[in-house]
């Protein structure tokens, strides 16, 4: 009855270990899809049955880091001996799988110098199979600007877009219908695509989710853009504290996290704002006009009308700290409040004189939280 018992047993073992294999081939791609293209394409050599998978994996991911650094040396000998590049690898891939749909895109090219002919091949091959998520970055110091190809506008599939590095594009016509379906869309780009770039959110009419990161190094840099559908809106102004003007018109607005460098910023029309992170972020050593600086942030902070959340940075409340002038507004909705830094305490007796119906202030100071919950939050001086 042992033997009997161990010989039973062990004919259970392998159909145990190959459990997975049985599971449905839309939940194994569903699994691949949280890998790499890399890791998943590896799963081939697991049984007949995986070897194939991949191909139909809704989800392709080229990362130039991952597919050209070697980890064995059975890796560095193939490398040598085809003569492998990022170029032919994800070429190869595209070759391979099927015709099915590509839900996400993601491609970084972000070293050395990049294909545009590739680039623009495999972004329309994305596009043609209904793709709803694009991610691509480039280089910014590489060989020029990537012109976006027309027919990603006029994409119906496409919900999700991220740009990062250097992008152009030929304006569309006004009378014709762009990005259709995005939603949510993220750019990072240095000066060279500003001009370019960000008149993207203006051509997106149901836009509800931008995200802005600029790195800029010249002066009088002005734009302005519109956006009825926007909700949630994140800047962060790297301009090495050079002067700009940006303009916003966010009527739906509910959500604004600003970060950087702050000089000239209108947002126009917040009645729906809800909550505002504020994360001031210069070189403190730079700014030869620190008090008026101060005054600046302060200005800006009252301009965000009946907000219900504020969190306060650890630098946004040294300058408002340290501001020549200031006199801000009564925020009659503001119900929670968060402030970071060691000049909290100098800041928060003028903040409590304009929030009277504050009811929840959280107070960071060297890594630990102080709390107050009420109906009413006072301050004795």
């Amino acid at each position: 009855m042992v033997c009997s018992a161990e010989s039973t047993s062990k004919r259970q073992k392998p159909e145990e270990a190959d459990r997975i294999s049985n599971l449905p081939k839309s939940l194994l791609c569903h699994i691949l899809s949280f890998l790499t293209t890399k890791e998943a394409v590896v799963t081939s050599i697991l049984s007949s049955r995986w070897k194939t998978l991949w191909t139909v994996v809704p989800k392709l991911d080229f990362d130039y880091y991952e597919l050209t650094t070697t980890s064995s040396s059975a890796e560095v000998q193939s490398h040598k001996r085809y003569n492998f590049n990022f170029a032919h690898i994800v070429s190869r891939v595209w070759a391979l799988r099927s015709a099915s749909q590509v839900q996400k895109f993601r491609l970084h090219w972000d070293h050395g110098v990049y294909d545009p002919v590739h680039m623009d091949t495999w972004v329309r091959a994305a596009i043609a199979r209904g793709v709803e998520d694009i991610d691509l970055n480039i280089d910014p110091n590489s060989n020029g600007s990537f012109y976006l190809p027309c027919s990603l506008f006029n994409c119906k599939t496409l919900i999700a877009l991220k740009l990062s590095g250097n992008f152009e594009y030929d304006t569309p016509p006004s009378s014709s219908i762009v990005f259709p379906s995005l939603k949510i869309l993220h750019l990072e780009f240095n000066f060279n695509s500003c001009d370019y770039l960000f008149t993207l959110p203006t051509l997106c009419p149901v836009l509800q989710d931008l995200s802005v990161e600029v790195h800029c190094w010249y002066t009088d840099w002005h734009c302005k853009f519109i956006s009825p559908t926007l909700k949630r809106l994140h800047l962060y102004m790297k301009f090495d504290e050079l002067p700009y003007k940006l303009e916003i018109k966010a009527p739906a607005l509910e959500y604004l996290n600003f970060g950087g460098h702050l000089d000239s910023v209108l947002l126009e029309d917040l009645s729906n704002l809800a909550e505002a992170v504020i994360d001031i972020d210069v070189d403190l050593t730079k700014i030869d006009y620190y008090e008026h600086y101060g005054s600046r942030v302060w200005d800006f902070i009252g301009e965000l009308g009946d907000i219900k959340s504020l969190h306060l940075s650890t630098n946004t409340t040294e300058f408002l700290c340290n501001a020549s002038e200031f006199d801000p507004p009564t925020f009659h909705n503001l119900s929670f409040l968060k402030v970071k830094g060691p000049c909290m305490l100098h800041v928060l007796p003028h903040l409590l004189q304009v929030t009277p119906n504050l009811a929840v202030l959280l107070v960071e100071k060297k890594g630990t939280f102080f709390g107050l919950k009420r109906k009413r939050v006072s301050l004795v001086t």
